[in-house]
């Protein structure tokens, strides 16, 4: 099934399809960036202007390996900037593809 693209912005990195949006999160104050590709593999969640700048994985790979099935929250070694930017947008896809070595946060963490 493919991804419903109403409302969301495509960007191409590294010949895979993504798409991206901003949306308010309905558990918490926050604007949630969510960056989605198009075969599901990598499923990205980042909130804005948190406390700490991270990022949830909810897909079936992060950084070139698959997960666990669970979602698992990442400190982010880069900041988030005021306006969210396709530059940022890929910045973050590249670190989740291609880097490897992301800080988990482990425990109760508020979204």
């Amino acid at each position: 099934m493919s991804i419903s693209s109403k409302g969301r912005r495509k960007i191409i990195v590294g010949g895979q399809t993504y798409l991206w949006y901003v949306a308010l999160d309905d558990d918490s104050p926050y604007d949630i960036l969510h960056v989605i590709s198009d075969d599901k593999y990598l499923i990205l969640a980042c909130p804005l202007k948190a406390d700490r700048e991270y990022v949830i994985s909810k897909g079936r790979r992060f950084q070139a390996k698959d997960t666990n099935g669970h979602w698992n929250r990442y400190l982010l070694p880069f900041h988030i900037p005021e306006s969210i930017t396709p530059k940022f947008v890929e910045q973050l896809i590249l670190w989740s593809t291609q880097d490897s070595g992301a800080m988990p946060i482990d425990g109760d963490f508020p979204v």
